[in-house]
């Protein structure tokens, strides 16, 4: 991601002396994330992490700022946005909605690293997500990427400059529609992350040390996000039994999973696996160094295992 807005040292300047916190120091630009501009700063003796919202607008912002509050205040490892001493958590830099966290250290976990231990880490921290959920005056968000919005998308594949993507609008379109006939209305739902990818984790030794980029957060089935978390931890060169079923049991000591949900974590990986190729193929931004083809490849597995094939490997 390259660093899309640049702002004027003395309006950066003043965007940061709002805080209180000491002299800014040692901006620099960080190539991170695929949709915000990030900046590690520091004020005083301390560091601290700078985002730029790029495509949210400051409703946006302000939602997913408040959201961070009330995880990180409910237990859930994820930086608070810092307020400023009238209490505000998203000000306006550049022209465009800007918050300021605490700088986090950690480590994100390569493939080879993916141990069964972390996964049933990772798996407690999204069920944590669930049980907490979102702020109480929160209003729900559908979310990017649902059924319809990844069909309309699916009308743009024609025009991928992907010659080997450009054949496949129409067949994507179709197994969308499908599975999205399958779905069942009535699971459990509720906050859900949308794309907690080993990207999105961070970790101190054996420990998490934060959860980041909330930007798909979205209220939806908690099978949903349970089977994008699988999808995207439990893969190398193919589906690892141990590491998905961690992933499981790790899920089930902070949240059950309810007989429907097991029934319906086949079609939900299926969704899952068609939104990341399509989005993939769609989105510029996400697609640089990021092969849409992997998730076919994991779709094909999945639907080689079958539905109870798939609940087999998972332990349920």
């Amino acid at each position: 991601m390259a660093i899309r807005t640049i702002p004027a040292d003395a309006d950066l300047q003043s965007f940061l002396s709002a805080y209180g916190r000491g002299s800014p120091s040692n901006v620099r630009g960080l190539e991170a994330g695929t949709v915000n501009t990030s900046y590690a700063v520091n004020l005083g003796d301390d560091r601290y992490f700078l985002r730029i919202y790029e495509e949210q607008g400051h409703d946006g912002a302000e939602r997913e700022a408040a959201l961070l509050f009330h995880l990180a205040s409910n237990g859930v490892p994820t930086p608070a946005p810092i307020a400023t001493p009238d209490g505000t958590l998203v000000r306006t830099l550049a022209g465009k909605p800007a918050a300021l966290f605490p700088w986090v250290d950690g480590d994100m976990l390569c493939q080879r690293a993916v141990t069964p231990e972390a996964a049933r880490i990772t798996g407690a921290s999204l069920a944590m997500v669930h049980r907490v959920g979102p702020p109480p005056s929160a209003a729900p968000n559908e979310g990017r990427f649902g059924p319809k919005d990844l069909v309309v998308r699916c009308s743009r594949i024609a025009s991928s400059s992907d010659p080997e993507a450009r054949v496949l609008g129409d067949s994507l379109s179709e197994a969308v529609s499908s599975v999205a006939k399958r779905r069942d209305p009535l699971l459990p739902s509720g906050l859900v992350h949308g794309d907690l990818f080993r990207d999105n984790v961070l970790w101190q030794q054996s420990r998490i040390a934060a959860l980041l980029d909330f930007e798909s957060a979205h209220h939806g089935p908690f099978a949903y996000d349970l089977a994008v978390t699988i999808l995207s931890w439990s893969f190398a060169d193919a589906l690892v039994p141990d590491i998905a079923r961690a992933i499981v049991e790790g899920y089930r000591e902070e949240r059950e999973i309810t007989p429907p949900e097991r029934d319906a974590l086949y079609d939900e990986a299926i969704l899952a696996t068609l939104r990341f190729t399509i989005t993939r193929i769609t989105d510029d931004a996400i697609r640089v160094g990021k092969r849409w083809q992997r998730f076919v490849e994991r779709r094909e597995a999945i639907e080689r295992l079958g539905r109870s094939g798939f609940r087999e490997v998972l332990g349920l």
